[in-house]
């Protein structure tokens, strides 16, 4: 009984662990009009990344809120660290899509100064 119930427990003490986790939240800027649903809260970051060439904005809300913004729809005077916003018309981003661009290296080019050639 006792090498059944200690894993167990020890299983639900992990469960329990992760669960208490903050999970981010995704959201997506859409074109405006796309629905009426709205964020509010204050800006705590604003960084920019670039995946296959094109650049994508994000804008971190707190501590669990994350939103892609597009370039075309980044309002650079109005999206400042620090300022409280309002974003309408966002949808969820439910695939972790998002997560891969972060761990994406940039390629470096060889460098061709250090190659021997052999004629």
């Amino acid at each position: 009984m006792k090498k059944f119930l200690t894993p167990l427990i020890f299983a639900f003490m992990i469960g329990s662990a992760s669960a208490q986790k903050q999970k981010m939240q995704v959201f997506q800027l859409m074109e405006p009009g796309f629905n009426t649903k709205a964020i509010e809260g204050t800006i705590s970051e604003v960084y920019q990344t670039q995946r296959f060439g094109n650049k994508l904005w994000w804008i971190k809300i707190g501590n669990d809120t994350l939103i892609h913004v597009w370039d075309r729809h980044f309002d650079t005077p109005n999206m400042k660290v620090g300022d409280k916003r309002t974003f309408t018309s966002i949808k969820r981003l439910d695939s972790n899509w998002w997560m891969k661009e972060k761990s994406e290296a940039i390629i470096k080019t060889p460098d061709h100064q250090n190659i021997l050639t052999v004629q």
